[in-house]
């Protein structure tokens, strides 16, 4: 490029003598526009003109060399460059960028102080060179036509490419008039300032700052399964019906509970040996959560199969209280039998026969019968010591019940705690020994660690610890995983009043199933005794067997495959033991004696399958990209200001709304257009960044 002599035309006379014509015509003078390259070096001109009627003469010049002439001169390799180019390269990077339709919006506010550019009329995008906006915050400013909205909707494409973030100003909402700009904005509002021109309020009024109307978030939850009636024990299936009907709630959310129930009366009185030759054995103990959001009804749909375990556990109490009155009998003829032998020691001492009294001392010293335990099947709240004698009186194991589990889950997650999420997980395996040391309480060793666990929780709360879980840190352990029969059903579109009485005929016939179960003989269905294995148990029958087989061999090498997420890989892997233990409970619910059948495997994969869909949804928050934190913050959104921080939100401490979720959020919601980021305002240092939502909802 050459540059501009001395001592020769000056732009501005070269301007006037290019345009006689044009002057001679009756148009008038109005700006000369300078594109300057980075080194400020002049590239070329645009002559801007002007009629009374409102027509306009634009016309580049350049110098050639030996004097100005029309035209734009040759373009540089990477493209023509923008307007404004020198302020622009020399702005603090960290600064906001607007980007204009023409020369003179761009001048308009610049005189307001805003960093402002554009690469000239509405088709002019395709030649600039854009990359010295690489990476800037950039909001674009249409003209209020539609070759304005082209214009901007291709520059705020170029820009994303370049890594950019974009938003656009919303012309429509500006009350200016068609073909209006930011010049005639500025015109309009003569008091504005930088901060006004980048939508930041000024006074009363405020400028919308969107990229159209806001879209709809997508789905966060993924599709599942229904919950089919012929999955469950034919005893319990018109009972969980009923149930389900009377409470107008999905029909999973009494099955789950109605076959964790199920599995704690049988508790560790028989296991399922899966395989011929290895010796591995599950225990039939299940952990199942109702996820539904307060209203869904989960806490009462919990309350039909408590009841049954209650009914129980006060026949047994019943029988526990004969059982102590014998032994209470029994004590206080000991304490006679030792009283009698205390004195005849004394005799015997007194006559010098040291045979009789010590034959008197060894009836004396005989040990005293334990009392019995108190027969337990459910409960609610204790601590891992409680726990540990509850489970020496009752071998068989117990089944926790927590209308909302997201008390207990925390719990684990506090520090010192470290030593009851090993029990817990050592519950679920249903194996023992296992000892807990406790300074001022001494030691409790547990003959064998077996809880079912049951009870309800909140999606949000859920995807909150579920986030902690699989991030790292003491929950990362595989507890959450062991909630294998965690379902999140679609709840029904209708709601109706309801008031009428049970079916009482299910409801005898399901307790009949659960009495049965509790008092289960292992030796009167066949049950084997093997002294390698502690439990009596039963094996899968041989079709079973091809039926599970045939079913892992699908399984495994999906899981295998690298194609699924950590989490759902740990969860899935777990589905082989999963499949046997529910195969075993359905055996034992249907009358089942001997080796496990085939019907009741493949009841039990059925059961695989559905729960691997809820599974699914349950874990969506992790790989949803913030969808589920965002819908959480939108349905939040009239308690926030008109303008807030991230901050501003997670420290309300709102479900599934930590730091990192609320960050998500904020992402996804300014994608879909609900949010706005705002331009930090001049002077402010290093602000946290605010939002505005688009309009009050």
């Amino acid at each position: 490029m050459n540059a501009q002599p001395h001592a020769v035309e000056t732009p501005q006379a070269a301007a006037r003598r290019l345009a006689d014509r044009a002057l001679r015509e009756g148009f008038k003078p109005e700006a000369l526009h300078l594109y300057a390259l980075a080194d400020r070096t002049p590239w070329c001109w645009r002559i801007r003109l002007k009629h009374s009627d409102g027509r306009k003469w634009l016309r580049p010049m350049h110098w050639n060399g030996s004097g100005y002439v029309t035209g734009e001169p040759p373009a540089p390799s990477e493209g023509k460059p923008l307007y404004r180019l020198p302020e622009l390269l020399a702005s603090d990077a960290a600064a906001p960028v607007i980007v204009v339709e023409g020369e003179k919006a761009a001048d308009a506010l610049a005189k307001l102080g805003a960093v402002v550019t554009t690469s000239g009329g509405a088709d002019s995008d395709d030649a600039a060179d854009w990359t010295p906006l690489r990476g800037r915050s950039v909001t674009v400013w249409p003209d209020r036509d539609e070759p304005g909205h082209r214009y901007a909707e291709a520059v705020a494409a170029k820009l994303r490419a370049l890594g950019c973030t974009v938003r656009m100003i919303d012309a429509d909402a500006l009350a200016l008039p068609d073909k209006g700009d930011a010049a005639d904005w500025c015109a309009l509002h003569p008091d504005a300032t930088a901060a006004a021109a980048l939508g930041l309020p000024v006074q009363a009024q405020a400028v919308a700052i969107i990229e159209g109307e806001p879209e709809p978030l997508p789905d966060p939850l993924p599709p599942v399964t229904s919950f089919d009636a012929a999955m469950l024990p034919e005893s319990i299936r018109a009972w969980c019906a009923d149930a389900a009907e009377g409470l107008n709630v999905p029909l999973d959310f009494l099955a789950v509970p109605a076959v964790v129930a199920l599995a704690s009366t049988i508790g560790r009185a028989v296991a399922v040996r899966p395989k011929q030759a290895d010796r591995w054995i599950e225990r039939p103990i299940l952990w199942g959560a109702a996820v539904g959001r307060p209203s869904a009804g989960k806490s009462p749909a919990l309350s039909p199969s408590r009841r049954m375990l209650a009914r129980i556990e006060a026949d047994e109490a019943e029988r526990h209280a004969e059982v102590l009155r014998e032994y209470e009998a029994e004590r206080l003829i000991a304490e006679a039998r030792a009283e009698d032998a205390r004195k005849a020691i004394k005799d015997a001492v007194r006559s010098g026969d040291d045979a009789k009294a010590r034959a008197a001392a060894a009836t004396a010293s005989a040990p005293a019968a334990e009392a019995p335990a108190e027969p337990r099947i459910v409960v609610a709240d204790a601590t891992v010591e409680k726990l540990g004698e509850l489970l020496n009186g009752n071998p068989r194991g117990l089944l926790m019940v927590r209308d909302e589990l997201t008390g207990w889950l925390a719990s684990l997650d506090r520090e010192g705690r470290e030593g009851d999420r090993a029990f817990w997980l050592e519950c679920w395996n249903g194996t023992g020994p296992y000892v807990v040391d406790r300074i001022g309480r001494g030691t409790v060793r547990i003959e064998a660690c077996a809880v079912s666990v049951l009870g309800g929780i909140q999606p949000g709360k859920l995807a909150e610890y579920v986030r902690g879980a699989v991030r790292g840190g003491m929950g990362d352990d595989g507890l959450m995983q062991r909630f294998q029969l965690a379902v999140y059903p679609d709840l029904p579109a209708s709601w109706s009043y309801r008031d009428r009485a049970p079916d009482e005929a299910a409801e005898r016939e399901a307790l009949a199933l659960f009495r049965r179960l509790r008092g289960l003989d292992p030796d009167r269905i066949g049950a084997v005794r093997d002294t390698w294995c502690e439990l009596p148990y039963l094996p899968l029958g041989d079709e079973a067997r091809a039926l599970w087989i045939e079913w892992q061999q699908e399984l495994m090498p999906r899981l295998r495959s690298g194609n699924e997420a950590p989490h759902m890989e740990s969860h899935l892997a777990k589905y082989p033991a999963l499949a046997c233990r529910l195969a075993l409970v359905l055996h034992l619910a249907d009358q089942g004696a001997g080796p496990v059948t085939g019907e009741a495997m493949a009841r039990a994969l059925d059961w695989c399958a559905y729960l691997e869909t809820h599974a699914r949804r349950i874990y969506a928050p992790l790989a949803d990209g913030g969808l589920t934190a965002a819908h959480l913050l939108l349905r939040r959104r009239r308690e926030l200001p008109e303008t807030f921080t991230a901050r501003d939100v997670y420290r309300r401490g709102w479900a599934g709304l930590d730091a990192d979720a609320t960050a998500d959020a904020l992402e996804v919601l300014s994608e879909y257009r609900h949010l706005v980021e705002l331009p930090p305002e001049p002077g402010s240092g290093r602000p946290s960044i605010r939002y505005a939502w688009r309009a009050r909802g």
